[in-house]
């Protein structure tokens, strides 16, 4: 396996074989997830890098549950009901791994953006009781929407406004229902990505009998189609936008909007993993420093009708990312370091993060023993920059420790050049960066990103 004597070798072996049809996009729970899992603990294996608890796999409890075509989504307007047209209006779904669950003239509530946020002064739920209740909800949060630098963090996302704690929050709340508004510039992505997403089966992880439930329903709307049903309540979206912005905005029910669902849903149970192996340091053995890649993508897409390739390979997220993990593993084999090193390589990131959530939850090593983390997530092939770019800049000290290496090399630091997309957010190292772990998570320079964006 390590017959190559350079980097860009290996690199590309790794890439091109994790990313090849014969691993068929690398889905979770299917033959192409296992032989990429196999793939990285063999790796791991010739390296002699140490398991640990004796075994390179560690389980993480997947529930896989699967709408069937028979579930339905009807808005109903003063007794007219509009039965929705799935991926072409909504999506919708439930992470209660149960065969059949059933909605009935549930009100519709707006909730504005969702947020629950002391520090900010904001309660977007203040004064209503949503339980039994349908909340709509705008995505991203109120400063991308002011670019107000004195309203949470102006343009640039926070936490509050990924969909993951919109749908968490509403659940906390009692909603039965959460159904966010997708509009394409705050949510930093097509309709096309959210039908595609939440399309298929749905992973999740297995919950506990003490664990909160989630939402009965979670769901997206195009903004188009929730205009149009808003058309004879006297709102639309701009004017929904304008009173969730305003200083005095409460919730209200939007009076004689009701939502009603039958979801039927086939319900699998298996254990995906982390896979993760040790270098054991020389002095600092029980410090750690972390480096992550999620191995998983998108698999292979059965109800793709276009004649195309429907097999998502996924070279650039995460080929990439895992081949730089066995990289480092492969490097750092040889040498002695003063701390221990932890290679982790994390499953159902597409899912919502959760592998590295799962890890994070319970981590086999105490997270105050991890002094310092690495995410590598999607690296796009690009010439040599002057810059690096650190996406959620001013989140860790480890910022520093890169600058100062880069100065050696006539370099510097670039700030995230698109935070209101909020990416920082929207990888694994969240999971550990909230919990205290000092992260890091950079990418290509930023002149580089540029030009890419111009390209494709």
């Amino acid at each position: 396996m390590f017959t190559q004597k350079r980097s860009h070798g290996r690199l590309r072996y790794w890439i091109s074989t994790l990313a090849s049809d014969e691993f068929e996009g690398r889905a979770p729970g299917t033959a192409g997830g296992q032989l990429t899992k196999n793939f990285i603990s063999q790796t791991f294996q010739d390296l002699d890098l140490d398991p640990i608890n004796g075994s390179y796999f560690l389980d993480v409890p997947t529930s896989e549950i699967t709408l069937k075509d028979s579930s339905y989504l009807t808005l109903s307007f003063r007794g007219n009901d509009r039965k929705m047209k799935t991926g072409e209006e909504v999506v919708f779904w439930t992470k209660q791994a149960r065969d059949y669950r059933k909605i009935r003239d549930s009100e519709v509530v707006f909730v504005g953006y969702g947020i629950v946020a002391p520090e900010y002064n904001w309660n977007d739920y203040e004064g209503i009781d949503v339980k039994g209740k349908t909340v709509v909800i705008f995505i991203n949060d109120p400063g991308f929407s002011t670019g107000s630098p004195r309203l949470f963090n102006g343009r640039s996302m926070t936490y509050y406004g990924r969909w993951t704690y919109k749908f968490e929050e509403a659940a906390r709340q009692g909603a039965t229902a959460a159904i966010i508004i997708h509009d394409e510039e705050p949510a930093s992505y097509p309709w096309s990505v959210v039908e595609s997403s939440w399309s298929g089966s749905q992973l999740s992880l297995q919950r506990n009998s003490d664990d909160p439930l989630p939402l009965q329903l979670e769901s997206w709307i195009h903004k188009d189609t929730l205009n149009r049903l808003l058309q004879y309540t006297g709102f639309n979206t701009d004017s929904l936008e304008e009173i969730a912005l305003s200083k005095t905005f409460k919730p209200f029910i939007i009076r004689g909007l009701e939502l009603n669902s039958d979801i039927y849903n086939t319900v699998n149970y298996f254990k995906s993993h982390n896979i993760a192996a040790v270098k054991k340091g020389t002095t600092k053995p029980d410090e750690y420093i972390l480096f992550t890649a999620h191995w998983d993508h998108i698999g292979i897409k059965e109800d793709d009708l276009s004649g195309n390739d429907n097999i998502y390979n996924g070279a650039v997220d995460n080929a990439t990312g895992v081949a730089a993990l066995l990289e480092l593993s492969k490097r750092f084999s040889n040498v002695n370091t003063d701390r221990s090193i932890l290679f982790l390589s994390v499953t159902l990131e597409e899912s919502g993060l959760l592998g590295s959530e799962y890890f994070a939850n319970n981590s086999p090593i105490p997270l105050k023993d991890i002094v310092a983390g690495f995410n590598f997530d999607a690296i796009f092939p690009s010439g040599k920059s002057n810059d690096m770019v650190v996406v959620g800049y001013g989140a860790s000290e480890l910022e520093d420790l890169l600058e100062t290496e880069l100065i050696k090399n006539n370099r510097y630091i670039n700030p995230d050049p698109s935070p209101e997309k909020g990416f920082f957010y929207r990888s694994d190292h969240i999971s550990f960066a909230k919990r205290g772990v000092p992260m890091l998570y950079s990418n290509n320079g930023y002149l580089i990103v540029q030009m890419r964006d111009i390209l494709y």
